[in-house]
């Protein structure tokens, strides 16, 4: 399974011949291992201008396995962010909080923010290499 940020997901829908686009397709085709957490689905869906894409973008979305987050989540991220700013590292909160979802849930992490990669070296967080 591999949570997949919001960055790839506005990589495909904007370009799905892209080589992110048609990486996340062939994540999708190979056995759905694509997750969803709510941050994520938010970002994406509160992009969408036209209604019509809204309701379709988000009806398919909602088809993908969904990855909640709880107390321990937002502790965790409370915890790596620290640890990045005691390094002198600020990253969004919402970066952080996607990261600490990934760790939790022990999957790896598909994105081209580079925040991510800054998070990765300070814990345990595990990224999607393509």
């Amino acid at each position: 399974m591999v949570l997949v940020d919001t960055s790839i997901w506005i990589d495909f829908f904007q370009a799905p011949e892209s080589h992110t686009g048609l990486v996340l397709v062939s994540l999708i085709k190979d056995h759905n291992n694509v997750a969803l957490c709510g941050i994520v689905l938010q970002e994406v869906l509160q992009g969408i201008r036209n209604q019509n894409s809204f309701v379709l973008v988000r009806e398919r979305l909602l088809k993908f396995p969904f990855i909640e987050a709880n107390l321990d989540t937002w502790l965790l991220a409370a915890s790596l962010y620290r640890a990045l700013r005691a390094k002198g590292i600020t990253i969004p909160p919402v970066d952080v909080t996607i990261a600490a979802i990934a760790i939790q849930n022990d999957i790896q992490l598909f994105s081209r923010d580079v925040h991510f990669e800054e998070v990765a070296l300070v814990s345990d967080l595990r990224l999607y290499c393509v």
